[in-house]
């Protein structure tokens, strides 16, 4: 399973750059950031992502594994249960 991060970083981006940077998801933020969503398949792919973040010259302020919302069949209908937990970084 692929897990879902949330990256901030410094600045607008526009969508055509995030796209280019494999960003499935981009909010421009009131301060001046920009969140990005991603999906990666394992910590490797991660890291080729923050790597590629860092070559386009981008500002990081911070990464967050978002919890991806269980599934499970039931019967033949597929429901799905999404959890409601979110952890919170300490600052």
């Amino acid at each position: 399973a692929m897990d879902r991060y949330e990256i901030r970083v410094a600045g607008h981006l526009d969508q055509r750059r995030a796209g280019c940077l494999g960003c499935e998801e981009l909010r421009l933020l009131p301060g001046g950031d920009s969140l990005l969503a991603f999906a990666a398949v394992d910590q490797a792919a991660l890291y080729g992502l923050l790597t590629r973040l860092r070559d386009a010259g981008l500002g990081l302020i911070a990464a967050e594994r978002i919890p991806v919302a269980a599934e499970s069949v039931d019967v033949g209908a597929r429901t799905t249960e999404r959890s409601e937990e979110h952890l919170d970084a300490a600052d």
